[in-house]
């Protein structure tokens, strides 16, 4: 299968760990667009997502958030999601083709295989972010502004809770995606979050890599 999926080529070079490089060699720039070029012919992009409402709660003065069952305690989620009435659950893959290039080149050709990891993590976050545009635009059609999506592992959301989507979203059964013991996804280019939805539109709340606790000294972190 092949996809137009827009991957911003600088967010590959920001997962190889290029932070603040100017200029790359031409072997660099090749491997890229190879590697960019052979995993857009064989992915198979796959998401499922559910919209459910928010039921907001007070836990002996702190506020608790629920939906679907799931429970969240005060923290950076409930700080992003502070007005909001709904919540999408969201889950994408590219499918194991990406894993399967990675694996075949590490075998006898390291860079490369790093090369084929940096570009499966740009392009299964510019796949989540072409399904995150189908989600705020049907939630204008409800008159509600979507907050930016929030992922599991991150803040005081618990990496647990990947076993909710699992459940929830069933996974495995409508995109191929399963969890490990340890809550790792497999196949490993797949990506779960939340977006809250909300009827007021406010300002951009932070997310991402500048909610993370470990944003200073993560080196792919974007600064």
């Amino acid at each position: 299968m092949s996809t137009d999926l827009n991957v911003n080529k600088n967010e590959i070079k920001r997962y190889l760990g290029y932070q603040g490089v100017k200029e790359y060699s031409p072997e660099i720039e090749e491997a890229i667009d190879e590697c960019l070029e052979e995993m857009k012919k064989v992915v198979s992009p796959r998401y499922v997502y559910k919209r459910f409402p928010i039921i907001w709660l007070d836990d002996g003065g702190s506020h608790v958030l629920e939906f679907s069952g799931v429970k969240i305690k005060e923290g950076s989620l409930t700080a992003n999601l502070r007005g909001c009435t709904d919540i999408v659950m969201l889950a994408v893959t590219l499918g194991p083709e990406p894993d399967r290039l990675v694996k075949r080149a590490g075998l006898r050709q390291s860079f490369k295989a790093m090369v084929y990891q940096a570009t499966g993590a740009a392009m299964v976050e510019a796949w989540c972010d072409e399904i995150n545009e189908k989600i705020i635009a049907e939630a204008q059609e409800d008159g509600l502004y979507a907050r930016p999506r929030f992922s599991p592992g991150y803040g005081n959301f618990p990496l647990e809770t990947q076993k909710d989507f699992e459940r929830i979203l069933m996974m495995h059964k409508k995109i191929g995606v399963s969890l490990s013991e340890s809550l790792l996804m497999t196949p490993t280019k797949s990506v779960t979050a939340v977006i809250g939805l909300s009827k007021e539109k406010l300002p951009c709340i932070k997310s991402g890599c500048e909610i993370c606790l470990k944003n200073d000294t993560c080196e792919y972190s974007r600064k």
